[in-house]
Parts: structure tokens; sequence; C-alpha cells
């Protein structure tokens, strides 16, 4: 095809067909916490550590200004005052012609919304993003740039696109290639800001083909021609930004929920995170098997919205709170007593499988142990045979994976994934010779500068027991170490350059001093999992 087509293409037919898209509402927190996934790759948990920095205040020179409104809400209506400066800031930024004639209004989607806050937005949409990123850390400039350009393009005209579909002829009328793609004719509020997509089938607006001009019987350079062919493919796993909005068509969870929820998933090691994915542990999966077994009224998607449900009409005071907690919790316990007396460990730990042990003829089944699932024989312990899942019995002899595109910087050996004590790592190829080992989780930033040798930044590891600390990442040249999240706010009484966030009991989740000689505390008023730092 490429010679008969000889380095272009004939264009044999063109349509086009010309339609607005509307800007997106107003950030909402489940649409804030999606989109800086998606755009910024900020986990929900770090949507809004930072989202409550700029709601409670940033020092501008002078003052401590709050730059934007409360980030807990499902509301997407916004002050009369802010639309009116919102519009004149059009106006004068982007012209008068791309102001419409009347304020947009938006409805809320969620039939539970709690509309007792503005949605999103900047308390000034005056203080431009750039006006005050050199006052803001670069997680908050971030997240303040999307907020603000969100805040002002929800208040512009739309965007008038040219769908374009072309027949392009290879050579001769028998070959005959289809492109589609689109072309805008005017941006409208494109040219501040579009809304991202999860996993669509169909292109993100800001990723469609943008097709060159084109007219009908002219030629069109060929450079290639690639033979790509699509199979049918399961769904996409869950991202943040996806789960989020899963959660909400489902009426699961409230604003303040959506992080907890995922946090609480990632911190009992129900799932782990890969490329932005979720994928679930081992635990996860027997975890999930258990209840879907067992609880499945209080697993199922409506169970949790109808109870959310109930709960408003408590709160309208058109229900009781005690019949309903009566409802609920006398069918509960009376199933959790019942599966505590029938239900053991090995029935939801093992899976039997079509297999006898090699040892002793029993079955073998696949058991959860300490590290991870593996197939075992169900004579045990008069038997203990065992092998790992997946093995075929020579898998011990197979080859470590080599890590791609790295080498030992001690000896310049290949990097290879090892197993051992307390899990795997990544270690030398040249073992013994060269020893050089490092975590196969790489350490997470907190974003917060080491306080002692002012060089590093806090890094959160997990040392080998398992539990987590926070040192400098300057390590062995510092020694600067913490067992609570540190937090990027000076200390009001000795002036340490970073408080910490320590839970008790007795006091909740305070920020605390972590100089010993210091007795600094006062209460957090920000999501209590940010104990737990960087997720």
């Amino acid at each position: 095809m490429l010679d008969a087509a000889d380095g272009q293409l004939i264009v044999a037919k063109l349509e086009k067909k010309q339609r607005s898209k509307n800007p997106a509402p107003p950030f909402i927190t489940s649409t804030l916490q999606q989109e800086a996934a998606r755009k910024l790759g900020f986990t929900t948990k770090r949507t809004m550590m930072v989202a409550q920095q700029l709601y409670e205040g940033i020092d501008l020179g002078g003052e401590t200004v709050g730059l934007i409104s409360y980030m807990r809400t499902d509301s997407v209506n916004l002050a009369e005052e802010a639309i009116a400066d919102i519009r004149a800031l059009i106006a004068e930024k982007y012209g008068t012609n791309n102001v419409p004639k009347e304020p947009r209004q938006f409805k809320t989607k969620s039939k539970n919304a709690q509309e007792a806050h503005e949605a999103i937005r900047p308390t000034s949409v005056q203080r431009l993003p750039e006006q005050v990123k050199n006052r803001l850390t670069a997680e908050q400039a971030k997240l303040y740039d999307l907020i603000w350009k969100r805040t002002v393009a929800c208040q512009m005209v739309h965007a008038t696109l040219n769908q374009v579909a072309v027949d392009l002829n290879c050579g001769s009328d028998k070959n005959v290639f289809r492109a589609t793609g689109s072309t805008v004719t005017n941006p409208g509020f494109m040219m501040v800001y579009l809304e991202g997509v999860d996993d669509s089938k169909e292109a993100a607006d800001d990723q469609e083909s943008l097709l060159p001009p084109m007219e009908e019987g002219r030629p069109v350079v060929l450079d290639d021609i690639s033979a790509d062919q699509h199979f049918t493919e399961p769904p996409p796993r869950y991202s943040e930004a996806s789960l989020v909005k899963a959660l909400e068509e489902h009426g699961i969870g409230r604003p303040s929920t959506y992080a907890t929820i995922i946090s609480t998933l990632q911190n009992r090691e129900y799932v782990t995170i890969d490329n932005k994915r979720f994928y679930p542990t081992d635990v996860g999966r027997i975890v999930n098997k258990f209840l879907t077994e067992h609880f499945t009224k209080y697993v199922d998607y409506s169970f949790t919205a109808n109870l959310e449900d109930d709960l408003d009409a408590v709160a309208r005071g058109e229900k009781d709170w005690i019949p309903l907690m009566n409802d609920f919790w006398r069918p509960f316990t009376k199933l959790i007593t019942e599966k505590d007396e029938s239900v053991q460990r090995k029935d939801v730990t093992q899976e039997s499988i079509d297999e006898k042990c090699p040892d002793c003829g029993s079955p073998l089944s696949i058991r959860l142990g300490r590290n991870g699932r593996f197939i075992g024989c169900t004579n045990y312990p008069t038997c203990s045979y065992t092998r790992n899942l997946g093995d075929d019995n020579v898998a011990s002899s197979a080859e470590p994976e080599v890590v791609e595109g790295r080498v030992c910087p001690k000896c310049s050996s290949p990097l290879v994934i090892k197993t051992g004590k307390y899990g795997k790592f990544v270690g030398c190829s040249a073992y013994p010779t060269c020893k050089h080992i490092e975590p196969l989780e790489k350490p997470q930033d907190t974003g917060v500068e080491c306080p002692q040798c002012k060089k590093g930044a806090i890094l959160k590891r997990k040392a080998r027991s398992g539990k987590i600390f926070y040192s400098c990442s300057e390590y062995p040249k510092c020694d600067y170490a913490l067992w609570d999240a540190p937090i990027k706010e000076s200390c009001p009484d000795c002036h340490w350059p970073i408080l910490t966030l320590k839970t008790t009991k007795r006091r909740g989740t305070e920020k605390v001093c972590p100089q010993k000689d210091c007795k600094y505390a006062t209460p957090y008023e920000g999501d209590p999992n940010d104990v737990n730092g960087p997720a």
C-alpha cells in the first residue's frame, strides 16, 4: 500500500459537524479529588491535606489569608458576588466576547447532597495563581491553580468544535481509510481549563485527534501505515479518581469520607498501588471473600446508600434514630455471633484445589500465611508439604527478575529483585562480591525539609519490623528521625521549623512539637488520617 500511495493520500470525502461543549461545574469535594488525581497525580488524602492548608490560610506577606472556600462540600452553587467578580475578571483578562449573557447556574446531581456551603472556589478570583505562587509550596500552588482555573472556566462561554470525518484513498478508491477528529472553531472556556476523564473508550477532548486543514480532492502527506488490531479488554483497574467517582455514583460515603475510605484500604494492606492502579493483596482477597460470602447484605452497594438515606431522614427530623439503630444493630450482632460459631478460619483462608499431595496423597489447598498465599497439604501438621503458589516444582531455579534500565551504583552490575526474610528487595547481581541493596519501594517524600541539616527532605520509610518512621534523605550524613508524620509548620513556642501529627486515645489527633523540651500541643482540625503520612 505504501508503494501504491506514493507518499500521499487523497481526500475523497470530508464531513463536518459543528457542536458546542459546555464547561464543567465548579469543584465539589469528589470532583476536586478526581481532577487532582488525574492532572496532578495527588492521592485523595494529599489533596484534602493541601486543600485544608489553603483553606486555613497562607501568609501573603504581613497577613494570613484563606485562599479557597470550605473544601468539604456537595454544592456546585457560587455566591452572587463571587460570580460577579469572576465575570468581571473574564471580561478584563480574556475579553467580553468570552462572558456569557447570563451567569451560568449548575445543578447538583447527588440526591443526598448537603448544600450548606458553596462550591470550592478562590476566596478572591483576583488573586491570580502567578501572583501568590511564591508564597505557596509546590503542591499548594498546583492545587490553587487547578481550583482557580476551574472556577473561572465555569463562567465562560461554551467552546465550539467541528467534528471531522474524512475518507482517504490510498493509491486507489478501493483502499480507503477513515480518520475522525476535531478542529476548534472557538475555544471559549477551553483556553483556560478542560476537565479530564477516566479510562473512557472515547478519547478525551484534550487528547482528541486534531486533524490538519483538508479539502476534498486535495492530497495529504502519508508518513506511514500502522496495522494495529484491537481486542475486547476487561475493565481497567480502579485508580483513585475512578474509585471516588464510583463511590459517588453508588451513593456510598460523604465528601469528607472518600479519602478516609481509600486510606483505610491502604493502611490495612487490603490493596497495593502500582502505576496509580489498585491491586488487591492476598489479605484483601480473603477479607473480600469472607464479607461477600457471609455478610452479603452489608457489603451490597444498596445497603450503604439506603443507610445514608435513613441517616439523612434522621437529620431532617423525619425519623427517630433509636428505632433505626435497633433495626440495624440487632440483626447485625446476631449474624456476627452466628458466624463466630459456625465459620472457622480455614473456611476463609483455605481454597481447595484438584491436586494431591506428592508426599502423603492428601488433598492440597491454597492457604494464607504470614508471607502471602502458598500451596500446602490439608493433612498438616502430620504432613508439612508446601510450595509457592504458581511454582511448578522447579520455580526455585528460576532466574531472578532484572530491574530494567538500572545498574548497581557501586560496581555497575545489573540490579535484580530478590526475596529475603523481610520480603522483596533490590540487590546487586554480583553478590556476594558486591553487597549493595536497596528497598523495592522507594521512600515517599513528605515535602517537609529536614530541620536539622536543612539540606535533605523528610522521607516516609518502613522499618524491617514493618513499622513506619520518618527520617532525613541525607542519611547517614544526617541522622534526624521521627516516629510521627511531620507537617510544614513551625512551633509557635520554641520556633522549631516543623510540627508532627500524633493521635492518642485520651487527647485525639494533635499537632505536637517534636522537641523533647517543648510541650506545645494543639488539636488538629484536618483529616485524622493525615497522621499516617503520605499514602
